[in-house]
Protein backbone atom coordinates (compact mmCIF):
# COMPACT_ATOMS: atom_id res chain seq x y z
CA UNK A 1 0.00 0.00 0.00
CA UNK A 2 1.39 3.40 -1.14
CA UNK A 3 -1.55 5.69 -0.04
CA UNK A 4 -3.83 5.52 3.13
CA UNK A 5 -6.68 7.90 2.42
CA UNK A 6 -8.49 8.77 5.44
CA UNK A 7 -12.36 10.60 4.90
CA UNK A 8 -14.71 11.91 6.73
CA UNK A 9 -17.73 10.39 4.83
CA UNK A 10 -17.52 7.51 2.09
CA UNK A 11 -18.63 9.56 -0.79
CA UNK A 12 -15.04 11.30 -0.56
CA UNK A 13 -13.31 8.49 0.25
CA UNK A 14 -14.54 7.02 -3.47
CA UNK A 15 -14.21 11.11 -4.74
CA UNK A 16 -10.31 10.49 -3.75
CA UNK A 17 -9.96 6.99 -4.63
CA UNK A 18 -11.48 7.23 -8.72
CA UNK A 19 -9.21 10.47 -9.32
CA UNK A 20 -5.97 7.72 -8.59
CA UNK A 21 -7.87 5.20 -10.37
CA UNK A 22 -7.77 6.93 -13.12
CA UNK A 23 -4.36 7.14 -12.47
CA UNK A 24 -3.68 3.95 -12.96
CA UNK A 25 -3.47 2.88 -9.06
CA UNK A 26 -4.76 -0.08 -8.00
CA UNK A 27 -7.31 1.31 -5.42
CA UNK A 28 -10.08 0.49 -2.91
CA UNK A 29 -12.60 1.99 -0.64
CA UNK A 30 -13.50 0.57 2.70
CA UNK A 31 -17.01 1.32 4.00
CA UNK A 32 -15.38 0.07 7.53
CA UNK A 33 -11.71 0.21 8.36
CA UNK A 34 -12.63 -3.03 10.75
CA UNK A 35 -12.84 -5.13 7.19
CA UNK A 36 -9.38 -4.13 6.72
CA UNK A 37 -7.03 -6.92 7.08
CA UNK A 38 -3.08 -7.53 6.21
CA UNK A 39 -3.76 -9.58 2.91
CA UNK A 40 -6.13 -6.26 1.50
CA UNK A 41 -4.12 -3.53 2.27
CA UNK A 42 -0.89 -5.45 0.36
CA UNK A 43 -2.90 -5.95 -2.32
CA UNK A 44 -4.35 -2.23 -3.01
CA UNK A 45 -1.91 0.58 -4.27
CA UNK A 46 -4.42 3.04 -2.38
CA UNK A 47 -6.59 2.25 0.37
CA UNK A 48 -9.56 4.75 1.40
CA UNK A 49 -11.85 4.54 4.24
CA UNK A 50 -14.38 6.27 5.90
CA UNK A 51 -14.21 7.42 9.71
CA UNK A 52 -17.94 8.88 9.13
CA UNK A 53 -16.81 11.51 11.17
CA UNK A 54 -18.15 15.27 9.50
CA UNK A 55 -21.20 15.83 12.11
CA UNK A 56 -19.92 14.31 15.27
CA UNK A 57 -18.14 15.73 18.47
CA UNK A 58 -14.41 17.78 17.42
CA UNK A 59 -12.36 15.27 20.19
CA UNK A 60 -14.43 11.89 19.01
CA UNK A 61 -13.39 12.55 14.81
CA UNK A 62 -9.88 13.23 16.84
CA UNK A 63 -9.95 9.76 17.86
CA UNK A 64 -10.94 8.15 14.81
CA UNK A 65 -8.61 9.53 13.00
CA UNK A 66 -5.95 8.73 14.95
CA UNK A 67 -7.02 5.81 14.91
CA UNK A 68 -6.46 4.90 11.48
CA UNK A 69 -3.55 6.22 11.40
CA UNK A 70 -2.11 3.80 13.93
CA UNK A 71 -4.15 1.02 12.12
CA UNK A 72 -1.64 0.71 8.78
CA UNK A 73 1.52 2.87 10.38
CA UNK A 74 3.58 -0.09 10.17
CA UNK A 75 3.38 -0.38 6.44
CA UNK A 76 4.52 3.32 6.49
CA UNK A 77 2.26 5.05 4.26
CA UNK A 78 1.89 8.12 2.59
CA UNK A 79 -0.58 9.99 4.56
CA UNK A 80 -4.45 11.79 2.64
CA UNK A 81 -6.52 13.03 5.07
CA UNK A 82 -9.48 13.64 2.52
CA UNK A 83 -11.99 17.18 3.41
CA UNK A 84 -15.31 17.86 1.72
CA UNK A 85 -14.21 20.26 -1.13
CA UNK A 86 -16.28 23.09 0.65
CA UNK A 87 -14.65 22.36 4.31
CA UNK A 88 -17.61 21.42 5.78
CA UNK A 89 -16.10 19.01 8.97
CA UNK A 90 -14.23 18.45 11.58
CA UNK A 91 -10.78 19.79 9.70
CA UNK A 92 -8.63 21.15 12.18
CA UNK A 93 -8.94 18.34 14.73
CA UNK A 94 -8.57 15.06 12.54
CA UNK A 95 -5.39 17.06 10.55
CA UNK A 96 -4.11 17.04 14.20
CA UNK A 97 -5.18 13.15 15.17
CA UNK A 98 -2.71 12.86 11.66
CA UNK A 99 0.28 15.24 12.51
CA UNK A 100 0.27 14.05 16.58
CA UNK A 101 0.78 10.28 15.56
CA UNK A 102 2.54 10.60 12.40
CA UNK A 103 6.18 11.84 13.45
CA UNK A 104 7.83 14.87 11.90
CA UNK A 105 5.05 15.47 9.44
CA UNK A 106 3.56 18.67 7.86
CA UNK A 107 0.40 18.89 6.67
CA UNK A 108 -0.27 20.43 3.19
CA UNK A 109 -3.31 21.86 2.74
CA UNK A 110 -4.70 22.82 -1.03
CA UNK A 111 -8.54 23.19 -1.22
CA UNK A 112 -9.18 23.59 -4.49
CA UNK A 113 -10.73 21.12 -7.10
CA UNK A 114 -10.32 23.40 -10.44
CA UNK A 115 -12.92 20.82 -12.38
CA UNK A 116 -15.19 20.98 -9.79
CA UNK A 117 -15.20 25.09 -10.13
CA UNK A 118 -13.53 25.13 -6.29
CA UNK A 119 -10.41 27.36 -6.56
CA UNK A 120 -8.27 29.20 -3.24
CA UNK A 121 -6.68 32.40 -4.07
CA UNK A 122 -5.88 35.40 -1.52
CA UNK A 123 -6.69 32.33 1.24
CA UNK A 124 -10.25 32.45 0.19
CA UNK A 125 -11.96 29.20 -1.08
CA UNK A 126 -14.36 30.15 -3.95
CA UNK A 127 -17.68 27.77 -5.66
CA UNK A 128 -18.34 28.97 -9.16
CA UNK A 129 -16.51 32.02 -8.50
CA UNK A 130 -19.15 32.83 -5.15
CA UNK A 131 -16.96 33.21 -1.99
CA UNK A 132 -17.70 30.09 0.13
CA UNK A 133 -20.18 31.79 3.01
CA UNK A 134 -22.29 33.27 0.37
CA UNK A 135 -22.96 30.00 -0.69
CA UNK A 136 -25.34 26.95 0.24
CA UNK A 137 -23.29 25.63 2.69
CA UNK A 138 -23.40 28.14 4.96
CA UNK A 139 -27.19 26.91 5.07
CA UNK A 140 -25.84 23.31 5.86
CA UNK A 141 -27.94 22.07 8.72
CA UNK A 142 -25.32 19.50 10.46
CA UNK A 143 -22.14 21.34 9.03
CA UNK A 144 -22.25 25.08 8.22
CA UNK A 145 -19.75 27.34 6.89
CA UNK A 146 -19.83 31.17 7.49
CA UNK A 147 -16.48 31.96 6.69
CA UNK A 148 -14.54 31.79 3.26
CA UNK A 149 -10.82 31.96 4.63
CA UNK A 150 -9.30 28.57 4.83
CA UNK A 151 -6.60 29.49 7.32
CA UNK A 152 -9.14 31.08 9.55
CA UNK A 153 -11.51 27.94 9.69
CA UNK A 154 -8.68 25.64 10.10
CA UNK A 155 -7.36 27.98 12.90
CA UNK A 156 -10.47 27.62 14.82
CA UNK A 157 -9.82 23.94 15.08
CA UNK A 158 -6.20 23.13 15.67
CA UNK A 159 -3.63 23.46 18.00
CA UNK A 160 -0.85 23.83 15.54
CA UNK A 161 0.46 26.91 13.25
CA UNK A 162 -1.07 27.34 10.24
CA UNK A 163 1.34 29.38 7.31
CA UNK A 164 -0.57 30.83 4.33
CA UNK A 165 1.38 30.75 0.95
CA UNK A 166 -0.54 32.88 -2.14
CA UNK A 167 -1.03 31.69 -5.78
CA UNK A 168 2.08 35.08 -6.23
CA UNK A 169 4.34 32.47 -5.00
CA UNK A 170 2.76 29.67 -6.36
CA UNK A 171 3.10 30.84 -9.85
CA UNK A 172 6.93 31.57 -9.52
CA UNK A 173 7.38 27.93 -10.02
CA UNK A 174 8.13 24.60 -7.89
CA UNK A 175 12.02 25.63 -6.86
CA UNK A 176 10.94 28.76 -5.36
CA UNK A 177 7.70 27.22 -3.44
CA UNK A 178 9.75 24.56 -2.23
CA UNK A 179 12.16 26.74 -0.21
CA UNK A 180 8.79 28.73 0.68
CA UNK A 181 7.04 25.29 2.12
CA UNK A 182 10.21 24.67 3.68
CA UNK A 183 10.57 28.18 5.27
CA UNK A 184 7.09 27.88 6.71
CA UNK A 185 8.14 24.91 8.34
CA UNK A 186 10.92 25.29 10.08
CA UNK A 187 9.89 28.34 11.54
CA UNK A 188 6.90 26.27 13.34
CA UNK A 189 4.00 25.81 10.81
CA UNK A 190 3.22 22.40 10.62
CA UNK A 191 -0.15 23.16 9.12
CA UNK A 192 0.54 24.96 5.46
CA UNK A 193 -2.44 26.14 3.27
CA UNK A 194 -1.57 27.10 -0.41
CA UNK A 195 -3.61 28.89 -3.07
CA UNK A 196 -4.27 27.03 -6.32
CA UNK A 197 -6.68 28.67 -9.32
CA UNK A 198 -5.82 25.56 -11.82
CA UNK A 199 -4.25 22.05 -11.92
CA UNK A 200 -1.28 23.29 -13.00
CA UNK A 201 -1.01 25.27 -9.81
CA UNK A 202 -1.92 22.27 -8.25
CA UNK A 203 1.04 20.13 -10.08
CA UNK A 204 3.42 22.78 -9.37
CA UNK A 205 2.60 22.95 -5.28
CA UNK A 206 2.93 18.71 -5.84
CA UNK A 207 6.71 19.21 -7.41
CA UNK A 208 7.40 21.67 -4.19
CA UNK A 209 6.30 19.41 -1.75
CA UNK A 210 8.07 16.62 -3.61
CA UNK A 211 11.58 18.21 -3.36
CA UNK A 212 11.07 19.97 0.26
CA UNK A 213 11.56 16.42 1.56
CA UNK A 214 9.04 17.05 3.90
CA UNK A 215 6.87 14.31 5.78
CA UNK A 216 4.00 15.67 3.37
CA UNK A 217 0.55 14.95 4.37
CA UNK A 218 -1.80 15.97 2.02
CA UNK A 219 -4.99 18.16 2.74
CA UNK A 220 -7.41 18.38 0.19
CA UNK A 221 -10.64 17.55 -1.66
CA UNK A 222 -8.71 15.02 -3.97
CA UNK A 223 -6.68 16.54 -7.03
CA UNK A 224 -3.64 17.77 -4.85
CA UNK A 225 -3.42 14.25 -3.24
CA UNK A 226 -3.16 12.78 -6.97
CA UNK A 227 -0.57 14.71 -8.07
CA UNK A 228 1.08 14.19 -4.80
CA UNK A 229 1.57 10.55 -5.06
CA UNK A 230 2.54 11.30 -8.67
CA UNK A 231 5.31 12.75 -7.75
CA UNK A 232 6.34 10.98 -4.90
CA UNK A 233 6.04 7.65 -6.57
CA UNK A 234 5.96 8.34 -10.14
CA UNK A 235 3.40 8.01 -12.77
CA UNK A 236 1.57 4.34 -12.71
CA UNK A 237 3.22 2.32 -15.56
CA UNK A 238 -0.58 1.04 -16.64
CA UNK A 239 -3.51 3.54 -17.54
CA UNK A 240 -7.55 2.75 -17.09
CA UNK A 241 -9.80 2.61 -20.74
CA UNK A 242 -8.68 0.34 -23.01
CA UNK A 243 -9.28 1.21 -26.79
CA UNK A 244 -11.73 -0.10 -29.15
CA UNK A 245 -10.13 -0.93 -32.66
CA UNK A 246 -12.82 -0.96 -35.87
CA UNK A 247 -11.67 -3.00 -38.80
CA UNK A 248 -14.47 -1.82 -41.49
CA UNK A 249 -14.21 -4.01 -44.66
CA UNK A 250 -17.65 -2.96 -45.84
CA UNK A 251 -18.25 -0.44 -48.29
CA UNK A 252 -21.71 -0.15 -48.65
CA UNK A 253 -23.64 3.50 -48.38
CA UNK A 254 -24.93 2.27 -45.09
CA UNK A 255 -21.19 1.30 -43.52
CA UNK A 256 -20.19 4.64 -44.81
CA UNK A 257 -22.94 6.60 -43.61
CA UNK A 258 -22.44 4.85 -40.40
CA UNK A 259 -18.24 6.41 -40.46
CA UNK A 260 -19.43 9.78 -41.29
CA UNK A 261 -21.64 10.00 -38.13
CA UNK A 262 -19.03 8.23 -35.54
CA UNK A 263 -16.54 10.82 -36.74
CA UNK A 264 -18.66 13.90 -35.62
CA UNK A 265 -19.85 12.01 -32.73
CA UNK A 266 -16.59 10.89 -31.61
CA UNK A 267 -13.78 12.34 -33.63
CA UNK A 268 -12.18 8.19 -33.47
CA UNK A 269 -8.56 7.84 -34.82
CA UNK A 270 -9.19 5.98 -38.21
CA UNK A 271 -7.12 5.58 -40.20
CA UNK A 272 -7.92 4.82 -44.25
CA UNK A 273 -6.21 2.15 -46.18
CA UNK A 274 -5.34 1.67 -49.90
CA UNK A 275 -6.93 -0.95 -50.81
CA UNK A 276 -5.44 -0.46 -54.26
CA UNK A 277 -2.05 -1.40 -52.58
CA UNK A 278 -3.44 -3.97 -50.63
CA UNK A 279 -4.16 -5.82 -54.16
CA UNK A 280 -0.96 -5.72 -55.33
CA UNK A 281 1.32 -8.06 -53.82
CA UNK A 282 4.20 -5.77 -54.70
CA UNK A 283 3.11 -2.89 -52.34
CA UNK A 284 0.83 -5.19 -49.81
CA UNK A 285 3.62 -5.31 -47.43
CA UNK A 286 4.57 -1.83 -47.43
CA UNK A 287 1.21 -0.40 -47.22
CA UNK A 288 0.25 -1.82 -44.06
CA UNK A 289 3.94 -1.01 -42.74
CA UNK A 290 2.44 2.30 -43.15
CA UNK A 291 -0.90 2.05 -41.68
CA UNK A 292 0.32 0.03 -38.37
CA UNK A 293 3.20 3.06 -38.42
CA UNK A 294 0.16 5.91 -38.19
CA UNK A 295 -1.66 3.39 -35.96
CA UNK A 296 1.49 3.19 -33.42
CA UNK A 297 1.73 7.15 -33.29
CA UNK A 298 -2.20 7.32 -33.10
CA UNK A 299 -1.84 4.85 -29.90
CA UNK A 300 1.11 7.00 -28.29
CA UNK A 301 -0.67 10.38 -28.32
CA UNK A 302 -3.52 8.87 -26.94
CA UNK A 303 -5.93 11.03 -28.24
CA UNK A 304 -9.08 8.95 -28.58
CA UNK A 305 -10.16 5.97 -27.40
CA UNK A 306 -11.39 4.53 -30.62
CA UNK A 307 -9.07 3.35 -33.49
CA UNK A 308 -9.65 1.46 -36.34
CA UNK A 309 -9.26 1.36 -40.19
CA UNK A 310 -11.41 1.34 -43.20
CA UNK A 311 -10.83 1.16 -47.13
CA UNK A 312 -12.92 4.77 -47.29
CA UNK A 313 -14.94 7.00 -45.88
CA UNK A 314 -16.73 8.54 -49.00
CA UNK A 315 -19.41 7.07 -51.33
CA UNK A 316 -16.90 8.48 -54.52
CA UNK A 317 -13.55 6.18 -53.21
CA UNK A 318 -15.81 2.61 -53.54
CA UNK A 319 -13.60 0.92 -55.77
CA UNK A 320 -15.55 -0.70 -58.86
CA UNK A 321 -14.92 -4.19 -58.83
CA UNK A 322 -16.08 -5.18 -62.21
CA UNK A 323 -13.76 -2.43 -63.94
CA UNK A 324 -11.10 -3.45 -61.42
CA UNK A 325 -11.60 -7.25 -62.09
CA UNK A 326 -11.61 -7.01 -66.03
CA UNK A 327 -8.12 -4.59 -65.67
CA UNK A 328 -6.27 -6.90 -63.00
CA UNK A 329 -7.75 -10.30 -65.21
CA UNK A 330 -8.77 -11.23 -61.38
CA UNK A 331 -12.27 -12.13 -60.41
CA UNK A 332 -13.75 -10.07 -57.92
CA UNK A 333 -14.09 -12.48 -55.12
CA UNK A 334 -10.22 -12.76 -55.36
CA UNK A 335 -10.14 -8.57 -55.36
CA UNK A 336 -12.06 -8.50 -51.96
CA UNK A 337 -10.41 -11.61 -50.46
CA UNK A 338 -7.25 -9.53 -50.68
CA UNK A 339 -8.42 -6.40 -49.36
CA UNK A 340 -10.02 -8.52 -46.28
CA UNK A 341 -6.79 -10.19 -45.48
CA UNK A 342 -4.93 -6.80 -45.55
CA UNK A 343 -7.27 -5.50 -43.52
CA UNK A 344 -7.27 -8.47 -40.91
CA UNK A 345 -3.35 -8.67 -41.44
CA UNK A 346 -3.33 -4.64 -40.47
CA UNK A 347 -5.54 -5.82 -37.22
CA UNK A 348 -2.96 -8.55 -36.05
CA UNK A 349 0.00 -6.47 -35.94
CA UNK A 350 -2.41 -3.14 -34.48
CA UNK A 351 -3.03 -5.62 -31.23
CA UNK A 352 0.07 -6.79 -31.64
CA UNK A 353 2.08 -3.85 -30.94
CA UNK A 354 -0.80 -2.21 -28.68
CA UNK A 355 0.72 -3.85 -25.60
CA UNK A 356 -3.09 -4.43 -24.48
CA UNK A 357 -4.10 -0.41 -25.49
CA UNK A 358 -6.62 -2.51 -27.56
CA UNK A 359 -9.65 -3.91 -25.56
CA UNK A 360 -12.26 -4.81 -27.84
CA UNK A 361 -12.71 -5.46 -31.36
CA UNK A 362 -15.78 -4.11 -33.86
CA UNK A 363 -15.80 -5.78 -37.33
CA UNK A 364 -18.13 -4.90 -40.28
CA UNK A 365 -18.52 -6.89 -43.12
CA UNK A 366 -19.29 -10.71 -42.90
CA UNK A 367 -15.69 -11.40 -44.92
CA UNK A 368 -13.37 -8.99 -42.83
CA UNK A 369 -14.85 -10.49 -39.74
CA UNK A 370 -13.64 -14.38 -41.05
CA UNK A 371 -10.21 -13.24 -41.85
CA UNK A 372 -9.64 -11.21 -38.83
CA UNK A 373 -10.55 -14.43 -36.63
CA UNK A 374 -8.91 -16.22 -38.95
CA UNK A 375 -5.29 -14.84 -38.46
CA UNK A 376 -6.25 -14.09 -35.10
CA UNK A 377 -6.76 -17.74 -34.76
CA UNK A 378 -10.19 -17.35 -33.32
CA UNK A 379 -11.87 -20.90 -32.53
CA UNK A 380 -15.32 -18.95 -32.05
CA UNK A 381 -17.32 -16.55 -30.26
CA UNK A 382 -19.17 -16.62 -27.02
CA UNK A 383 -22.69 -14.86 -27.91
CA UNK A 384 -23.66 -12.68 -25.20
CA UNK A 385 -25.81 -10.39 -26.43
CA UNK A 386 -27.79 -8.56 -29.27
CA UNK A 387 -26.81 -5.14 -29.46
CA UNK A 388 -28.95 -3.94 -32.22
CA UNK A 389 -30.56 -6.46 -34.37
CA UNK A 390 -28.36 -8.43 -36.71
CA UNK A 391 -25.23 -6.81 -34.50
CA UNK A 392 -23.75 -8.92 -31.81
CA UNK A 393 -21.48 -9.19 -28.77
CA UNK A 394 -19.44 -11.73 -27.60
CA UNK A 395 -16.17 -12.38 -26.76
CA UNK A 396 -13.33 -14.75 -28.50
CA UNK A 397 -13.50 -18.11 -28.02
CA UNK A 398 -9.11 -19.71 -28.01
CA UNK A 399 -6.90 -18.08 -30.41
CA UNK A 400 -4.07 -15.28 -29.37
CA UNK A 401 -6.80 -12.97 -27.59
CA UNK A 402 -9.17 -15.31 -26.17
CA UNK A 403 -12.46 -13.62 -23.86
CA UNK A 404 -11.58 -10.39 -26.08
CA UNK A 405 -14.81 -8.72 -25.86
CA UNK A 406 -16.25 -7.82 -30.09
CA UNK A 407 -19.05 -7.44 -32.33
CA UNK A 408 -19.72 -8.11 -35.27
CA UNK A 409 -22.13 -6.76 -37.81
CA UNK A 410 -22.95 -6.76 -41.49
CA UNK A 411 -22.38 -4.14 -43.89
CA UNK A 412 -26.05 -3.89 -44.63
CA UNK A 413 -27.02 -3.69 -41.14
CA UNK A 414 -28.61 -0.53 -38.88
CA UNK A 415 -29.10 3.38 -39.63
CA UNK A 416 -26.34 5.92 -38.65
CA UNK A 417 -26.19 5.87 -35.55
CA UNK A 418 -25.30 1.97 -35.36
CA UNK A 419 -22.03 1.94 -35.33
CA UNK A 420 -21.81 4.75 -32.18
CA UNK A 421 -23.89 2.55 -30.49
CA UNK A 422 -21.63 -0.47 -30.84
CA UNK A 423 -18.63 1.72 -30.29
CA UNK A 424 -20.49 3.25 -27.20
CA UNK A 425 -21.66 -0.66 -26.32
CA UNK A 426 -17.56 -1.93 -26.41
CA UNK A 427 -16.29 1.23 -24.26
CA UNK A 428 -18.57 0.75 -21.57
CA UNK A 429 -17.76 -3.10 -21.62
CA UNK A 430 -14.05 -1.98 -21.24
CA UNK A 431 -14.16 1.48 -19.21
CA UNK A 432 -12.31 0.02 -15.97
CA UNK A 433 -9.54 -2.02 -17.28
CA UNK A 434 -5.85 -1.31 -17.79
CA UNK A 435 -3.43 -1.59 -20.04
CA UNK A 436 0.43 -1.26 -19.67
CA UNK A 437 1.95 2.31 -21.03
Amino acid sequence: MKLYIIADDLTGANATSVLLAKEGYKCSSFIDSELLNESNMQSYDVVAVSTDSRGIKSNEAYDKVAREVNRVKHLAPTYAKRIDSTLRGNIGSEIDAVLDNVIDSVAIVVASYPDSSRISIGGFLLVNSIPLEKTLVAKDPKCPVTNSKISEIIKLQTKYNVGDIGVNEVLKGYDSLSERIKDLSNTGNRIIVIDAVTNDDIDTIAKAAKLSDLNVVTVDPGPFTRSYLNEKCGSSTVEQGKKVFLTIGSVSKTTIGQIKHLLVSKNPDLVKVDPLKLIDDTKKDQEIDRVITLISEKIEANNSNILGVSTTTREEEVLDLTALSQEMKLDEEAISVKINKGLAKITEKALAISHSAIGALYTSGGDVTMEVMKILEVEGIDIKDEVIPLAVYGRFIGGKYDNMPAITKGGLIGDEKTLLVCVDYLLTKISTQYYVK
